[in-house]
């Protein structure tokens, strides 16, 4: 449906090298976004720690639980894999991206001793907080992204409400009936 709309705004637009141009802006729109999310979000999997921590289980058994639970994350189940033949801290060697910190911070409190779940808790709300920061950024830049579009199609529509009547009974004053 979204390449219809970008189609017929080129075709509107620019004619059919626009209506082109608009299903290849949609390609590359849906190629961006499949790679913005090679690496998979990592809030769920802070939930299923959280969860597993809670209920009583040890650090090793709910990063195993998690990775039961997303078993197409990578990381996760490098993670979990590492973690329980040689421990959390050479996982964290181990690990790219994200599952990096995660592993970091479990590593860390396991070793001072502090509750692990108040650990992911905060990750959770650092996670939650960052996410907000990156909406109202994007929000925050909104008028600015949406300037190009009235401009391109929605001013035309009101210079042709404001002036087309004006300039038909000025035509036809000057040349006579358009009938």
């Amino acid at each position: 449906m979204n390449a219809v709309v970008m189609a017929s705004a080129g075709l509107a637009i620019a004619g059919a090298p626009g209506a082109v141009l608009g299903l290849v802006a949609h390609a590359l729109l849906i190629l961006r976004r499949r790679v913005h999310r090679a690496h998979p979000p990592i809030r769920p999997v802070l939930l299923v720690l959280l969860v597993e921590l809670k209920s009583g289980r040890s650090a090793l058994g709910a990063l195993q639980a998690a990775a039961g639970t997303f078993p197409g994350h990578q990381d996760l189940a490098l993670a979990s894999r590492v973690a329980t033949i040689s421990g959390l801290t050479e996982a964290v060697d181990v690990v790219p991206g994200a599952m990096r910190g995660v592993l970091s911070q479990l590593a860390r409190a396991q070793r001072s001793g502090a509750p692990l779940a108040d650990t992911v808790r905060a990750m959770i709300e650092a996670d939650i907080a960052a996410d907000k920061a990156r909406r109202v950024a994007r929000a925050r830049t909104m008028p600015v992204r949406l300037m190009v579009p009235i401009t391109l199609l929605l001013l035309p529509g009101l210079v042709l409400l404001f002036y087309a009547p004006s300039m038909l009974r000025l035509f036809e004053e000057l040349s006579g009936p358009l009938t």
